[in-house]
């Protein structure tokens, strides 16, 4: 991601807060689908925007958690990776930096590694090979107006399944998942 982007103001309809957390969200649910995640809702406003995802040990031990932190950095990345190719700016969740920074820090310390920055590229490179699929890349904006019309008819939250029925027609589902950090790896 740039930093250069982090300054210029959005412009055109991503001059509108509601469409650009649109796109922030579905950035969040492409990353969900991408990483074979459950989604069980999705809420733009009230603020914050939040994509619930079932986020599931796959056993009993440390590395079932650190996997769990990691996919959580990929779906903060995503969203900033989304607003950012649709809307050429990623201000509109910022609060995402300091949280990916707390994880990466935490993943970090707990695979024992020196260089929280390792944790943090890798993760981030994670993210962006989901959206160098162009399949993903060009769903951002047909998801991101789902959801923004579905805000703007009323609907506060946003069932997973409906989501998921609208992700069917721009990226299928993925085969049945791969265990541990296989699946990441495919889009490296």
């Amino acid at each position: 991601m740039s930093t250069k982007s982090a300054c210029t103001p959005p412009e055109g309809r991503c001059a509108e807060q509601e469409f650009r957390l649109s796109v922030y969200e579905a950035g969040h649910a492409l990353a969900a689908r991408a990483l074979e995640l459950r989604i069980l809702s999705v809420r733009i406003l009230p603020r914050p925007p939040v994509l619930v995802s079932d986020k599931t040990f796959e056993g009993n031990n440390w590395g079932s958690f650190i996997r769990t932190l990691e996919t959580r950095v990929i779906e903060l990345f995503s969203g900033q990776i989304a607003e950012e190719l649709v809307c050429n700016a990623s201000n509109c969740c910022s609060g995402d930096v300091t949280r990916i920074d707390e994880l990466t820090r935490l993943i970090a310390g707990l695979n024992g590694e020196d260089e929280v920055e390792t944790v943090w590229f890798g993760l981030e490179e994670i993210a962006e090979g989901i959206f160098a699929d162009p399949k993903f890349r060009v769903a951002i904006e047909p998801v991101a107006e789902f959801l923004y019309e579905r805000f703007a008819a009323g609907v506060e939250e946003i069932d997973g399944r409906e989501l998921d029925a609208e992700l069917d027609k721009y990226v299928p589902s993925l085969p049945p998942r791969k265990k541990g950090l296989k699946r990441f790896l495919q889009f490296s």
